[in-house]
């Protein structure tokens, strides 16, 4: 591996350990993803389909179904089974989810504003040029390579 390659990796770890769950009042990251995302994939009654929230999600399901258990304990969120189609359960955010977005949203665009506001915005258009071509070649390179056997 180069020297390049090496620091890459070493940079892309580092980004991997921000803690940061630290900044968020009682809601871990990840669980904060499963709430934005109900919000994203709900109908117009407010809820969504819990099969909806993990087909949508890039997390395996029983992470997400993990996370669902933690928000209901906190009040963040309520399921309930659908009464039209009783194999699908409903998901809804709860009054106090709402409020804890808005607060983690505002938490969030202020970390992001005060990081890009130091690097400047014309670093930042560059560095995302950068990243964006990195990752389409990566995936193209991942789709050369795939691999072919039984697994």
């Amino acid at each position: 591996m180069t020297k390049e390659q090496l620091e890459f990796l070493n940079i892309m770890t580092e980004l991997r350990k921000l803690n940061i769950s630290s900044m968020l009042p009682e809601i871990t990251m990840g669980e904060f993803d499963v709430l934005k995302r109900i919000e994203d994939v709900k109908g117009e009654d407010g809820r969504a389909r819990i099969s909806c929230v993990v087909r949508s999600m890039c997390m395996p399901p029983p992470a997400i179904s993990r996370a669902m258990g933690i928000l209901e304990t906190k009040g963040y969120i309520r399921r309930d089974v659908d009464r039209r189609d009783r194999r699908n359960t409903l998901v809804e955010i709860t009054a106090s989810g709402e409020a804890l977005i808005k607060e983690v949203d505002a938490i969030m665009e202020e970390f992001a504003d005060a990081v890009f506001g130091n690097m400047g915005e014309d670093i930042m258009q560059k560095l995302n040029a950068y990243l964006r071509q990195f990752a389409e070649t990566s995936k193209a390179e991942v789709a050369k390579r795939k691999y072919k056997g039984n697994r």
